[in-house]
């Protein structure tokens, strides 16, 4: 594994250029640590750890290990703490992208700072795999088949991204890792198959593999097939908007979609020349049929987030809808909740809650608006925004997840007590409490519970 990490690498790194190395603890970083350690090229590398604090204890103890090793061999260490829920609060985001922006944005200011020329992450052909399934069941068409690249750049930096292990598989990773003695920590997360990912990793794959062993294989050069199809595309695309567009106010798109509706497969680059600016492939669905239909064209609306695509008789004009923007503006300011810091009293959109801790572990009774919960599973700072669609739990007592929104109708919530309903935000559409009515199983006291949280609906 060694000698062909070592091929790899150098067409990858330019020679003689420093690089940093993402390394979280898991198996698949810290096998690339080792991997770059003992290099027959002797390339010169740091390794940079966040600490995202999502899981507590196991968060520090990953710290850790990555610390440990880096000071026995040597090696430059560099950290750095996040408050990964409070960001995506306030970004109005997963803790998920949350996490993916703080660390990218933060590995990009440190090979800036260090004169590091690469980035390298740990990503496996297992990883490519999942992306490509996840990518094709939400629809993300070709560009997502494709899926990632051994040598790219870091987002809105000249700074190279690396994946040095893309060619080798999870099981090429955990035999070489066993065989080199080396530690590494599994996070509990990745067994539960709620996440969408781990559905894919621990119950999809196994079916694929009774299927195809060579399944990995197969997917990943797929993904190399897709990638030069992908660059085709983006070619005609490229010169069918050379022809059909110009710039108007803002610098935004004006479309001859006459002479569009002229070219070969003109849907698919006026879908494209559309993405950009937030529309859908159902709305550009909606646009490919009006220009098909042969009837009157002018006048026209087309919506996305926070763009309008205008048609004239001869023309479609994509515009930015102000009132769009304001609106966005507003429901990010109520969708971003507040962190909770400490014991004390806060507000929410008009909503009032009380924060307190008790070490009376035996008394788990709670009334109607209070909520309580074991401490340390939900350790300060936490984040309290209002529910959303999709948002489901574990209620307590039950071993399967369900919806929020069928706990309302359980609860018999009614359409304002709805939209004031709170809830502990955890990754993605998973909440630890529906506060005043429900905890997650997760979290429940337990004869382990030391310390108890207490929220109250004021």
């Amino acid at each position: 594994m060694q000698e062909r990490f070592d091929r790899i690498l150098k067409g990858l790194l330019p020679e003689g250029e420093a690089v940093l190395l993402g390394v979280s603890g898991g198996v698949d970083s810290m096998c690339m640590a080792e991997l770059f350690l003992n290099s027959s090229l002797r390339p010169r590398f740091a390794l940079a750890h966040c600490n995202f604090h999502l899981r507590g204890e196991e968060s520090d103890s990953d710290e850790a290990l990555v610390r440990e090793w880096a000071g026995s061999h040597g090696v430059m260490f560099i950290k750095k703490d996040f408050d990964t829920r409070g960001h995506a609060a306030a970004r109005g985001i997963s803790v998920e992208m949350a996490a993916r922006e703080l660390r990218y944005a933060w590995f990009a200011q440190v090979c800036g700072e260090g004169n590091y020329a690469a980035l390298a992450v740990a990503h496996n052909a297992n990883d490519n795999a999942e992306t490509m399934i996840l990518n094709l069941l939400r629809g993300t068409g070709l560009k997502g088949m494709t899926g990632m690249r051994r040598c790219s750049n870091l987002p809105d930096s000249p700074t190279l991204l690396l994946r040095p292990l893309l060619d080798f598989t999870r099981k090429d990773i955990h035999e070489y890792a066993l065989s080199r003695g080396l530690p590494w920590h599994e996070d509990s997360t990745n067994a539960d198959s709620a996440y969408k990912r781990n559905c894919v990793r621990n119950e999809i794959f196994p079916l694929f593999e009774r299927l195809n062993p060579s399944f990995l294989a197969t997917l990943n050069d797929d993904a190399e097939r897709f990638a030069q199809v992908q660059s085709v595309a983006d070619e005609y695309v490229r010169t069918v908007s050379e022809e059909v567009v110009r710039l108007g106010a803002g610098r935004l798109p004006v479309i001859d979609h006459q002479l569009l509706t002229s070219k070969s497969n003109w849907e698919y680059a006026l879908f494209r020349i559309l993405e950009p600016f937030g529309f859908l492939s159902s709305t550009v669905a909606d646009l490919v049929s009006l220009l098909k239909g042969g009837g009157t064209v002018s006048g026209r609306k087309f919506v996305s987030g926070d763009h309008l695509a205008v048609t004239s008789a001869r023309e479609i004009r994509v515009l930015r809808d102000s009132r769009a923007v304001a609106r966005q503006a507003r429901q990010s300011a109520e969708d971003a909740g507040i962190t909770i810091e400490g014991p004390g009293a806060y507000s929410l959109n008009g909503v009032r809650l009380s924060v307190s801790l008790s070490d009376d572990v035996r008394n788990v009774w709670t009334v109607l608006g209070e909520t309580k919960f074991d401490t340390s599973k939900i350790p300060f700072p936490f984040v309290v925004r209002h529910w959303r669609p999709g948002d489901w739990m574990r209620p307590l007592g039950m071993r399967g997840r369900k919806k929020l929104s069928d706990m309302f109708v359980d609860l018999k919530l009614d359409v304002l007590e709805k939209e004031k309903a709170l809830v502990i935000a955890d990754e993605g559409s998973h909440v630890l409490a529906l506060l005043g009515h429900r905890i997650d199983d997760a979290v429940k006291v337990t004869e382990a519970t030391a310390s108890v949280t207490i929220i109250r609906l004021i």
